[in-house]
């Protein structure tokens, strides 16, 4: 067996996105003669980014687990920076983390490491382990890192040196894996090896539908459901734009990652189904900003919706598979850009094989719903076309013909199973000083888009 060390800060219990990416890939890796161990933070850690547990999520994987706690105080040094802003998320455990590290790789003989970021700050541990020891290491970033519209600076010089830092991984790494194709060509564009980026998304585990009810039904309406967190409404309209104290490298409608156009949606059409409230209700699962009730209640819908708080991932599925239709929005981007991510919930929207709402900007996940025909697709800040596509999907099942989302063989390639295969593929290369890899991605398999985002060149090839 091959021993890799995963530097994953968020790890079951923790629940969120963010932790199941390498939940599942632990929990499959051994079936490619691969051994993880996993660092993380502490079981105690308070993380606006993983706000809630989710034991069901323990259960899945038997992996050794080494955990270190959020450190009591800053050095020097890093409470200055800090104070600067010049620093990376959660840069102080990441250092004493680091120690840990080196200790697990010398003590278990560890043939290569894994940072998965965010926090950012975990490259360094790769970086650290690479130099000091020659392990190989492989960074895998679930986000797009300083490209992401949602981070901001205090001014140019910060952003410079948090792109400074970014490009220093994607540099110094043996391989580099990206979410999405889209990200991958991003981050060849910032100097990293188009022999050694591969993509590998997030995607769906098989077995999360094996055995699960869907959630019961105390009526015959019409169920659309959202999945995941609902940022605040309470921001400005279009997209951001840089000022003397904040900037960004992309600029993004962050309204769009909000309840704010849905919303404004169902207002529309109450105008038009004055009886909507008997045929239709939406089912709100995760953490909601509460400006989400103020609004509605301003709109006069709030009699539309439920909210249900944070579930487990295991009750989450129950409601995809009791829904009649899945809402996936995102932010929206400039018009001469593709988004750079793809909302992580979508995988498990288009394995419910539920028609999919999705608000989405051109990018892989407007692609990939698009040419599966798993729903409809409308610009993520067009209140107009959110109330034109959500009223055809009304009408449709209204008259007994509902839309039938994509039958789950045809993601075969989003599989957690699959997935962790391409991982492993990754892994081997790495171990074995490989100085490229070929590896095709789910969209490149489906066929969806053009040009491959990295190309490998034959020597050293595996």
């Amino acid at each position: 067996m091959t021993r890799v060390l995963v530097v994953a800060y968020f790890f079951p219990p923790k629940g969120g996105a963010g932790t199941q990416r390498f939940a599942k890939f632990c929990k499959y890796l051994p079936e490619h003669g691969i051994d993880p161990v996993v660092l993380a933070a502490g079981e105690d850690l308070r993380n606006r980014s993983a706000p809630n547990d989710d034991p069901t999520l323990v259960a899945e994987t038997s992996v050794q687990v080494e955990r270190v706690p959020e450190p009591s105080h800053s050095p020097f040094w890093f409470a200055l920076r800090r104070k600067l802003r010049f620093h990376l998320d959660e840069d102080v455990w990441a250092h004493v983390a680091g120690e840990r590290a080196l200790a697990m790789a010398r003590d278990q003989g560890v043939q290569a490491v894994i940072t998965t970021l965010s926090p950012y700050a975990c490259y360094r541990i790769g970086e650290r382990l690479r130099a000091q020891l020659g392990v190989p290491w492989i960074v895998d970033l679930r986000d797009p890192w300083a490209l992401d519209g949602w981070r901001r600076y205090r001014s140019g010089l910060h952003a410079r040196w948090d792109l400074g830092h970014m490009r220093r991984a994607l540099t110094r790494a043996d391989f580099v894996i990206a979410n999405v194709p889209e990200a991958a060509r991003a981050f060849v564009e910032l100097g990293a090896d188009p022999a050694r980026t591969v993509v590998i998304p997030n995607g769906y585990d098989e077995q999360d539908f094996v055995g699960v009810t869907p959630q019961p039904r105390a009526d015959s309406r019409f169920r659309l459901v959202h999945m995941g967190t609902l940022h605040d409404v309470d921001v400005p309209a279009g997209l951001t734009t840089n000022g003397l104290t904040v900037r960004r490298h992309r600029q993004i409608a962050p309204l769009g990652r909000t309840g704010h156009y849905l919303l404004h949606a169902l207002a529309r059409l109450r105008t038009r189904v004055p009886d909507l409230r008997d045929r239709l209700v939406v089912g709100l699962y995760g953490n909601v900003d509460a400006s989400h009730q103020r609004l509605a209640a301003q709109l006069g819908v709030a009699d539309l919706i439920e909210q249900h708080g944070y579930v487990t991932h295991r009750a989450s599925t129950a409601a995809l598979l009791g829904a009649d239709a899945v809402f996936v929005p995102l932010h929206g981007v400039a018009a001469d850009e593709r988004a750079l991510v793809v909302p992580g919930k979508l995988y498990e929207a288009l394995a419910s094989e539920r028609p999919v709402l999705a608000a989405l900007p051109p990018g892989d996940g407007f692609d990939l719903v698009q040419h599966l025909q798993a729903g409809r697709v409308v610009p993520p800040t067009d209140t107009d076309a959110l109330a034109a596509a959500l009223l055809e999907l009304l009408e449709l099942h209204w008259r007994g013909a509902p839309w039938r989302g994509c039958a789950r063989e045809r993601l075969r390639v989003f599989t957690r199973r699959h997935l962790t295969g391409l991982l492993a593929r990754v892994v081997d290369a790495a171990v074995a000083g490989a100085l490229a890899i070929t590896l095709e991605d789910p969209w490149q398999s489906l066929g969806v888009g053009g040009v491959a985002a990295v190309a490998a060149p034959p020597d050293g090839e595996v």
